[in-house]
């Protein structure tokens, strides 16, 4: 009886650390970003836009992800995209689609 009771706590303790260690992974704190540019392609899971600059980046978006208004941006609309980096990968949080820009006005 004194093995088992043993085992029993060597196993409850391994189970302990596990949910400690992806606990503690979740509840760190994210440095989050801000990328505003062109949406050039969109596919499943993935949106590409490319900033004024000209640097294309790719976000990974899913089923978390909010979308302001609630719909996906279509091509060549104007988003800015609240992402933070998670395991080699730029994860969009947050896509809002920016209003059209006005034309000059001409005189």
């Amino acid at each position: 009886m004194g093995r088992s009771i043993k085992k029993g706590l060597v196993l409850l303790t391994l189970v302990f650390a596990a949910v400690t260690v992806v606990g503690l992974e979740e509840s760190l704190p994210q440095q989050t970003f801000t990328f505003v540019g062109k949406v050039m392609s969109i596919k499943r899971g993935d949106i590409t836009a490319q900033g004024d600059n000209g640097e294309a980046m790719h976000f990974a978006v899913g089923r978390r992800t909010v979308y302001i208004p609630d719909r996906l941006p279509g091509v060549g609309e104007r988003v800015r995209v609240s992402y933070y980096f998670k395991r080699g990968n730029n994860v969009g949080y947050q896509v809002e689609i920016l209003p059209a820009e006005a034309p000059p006005n001409k005189k």
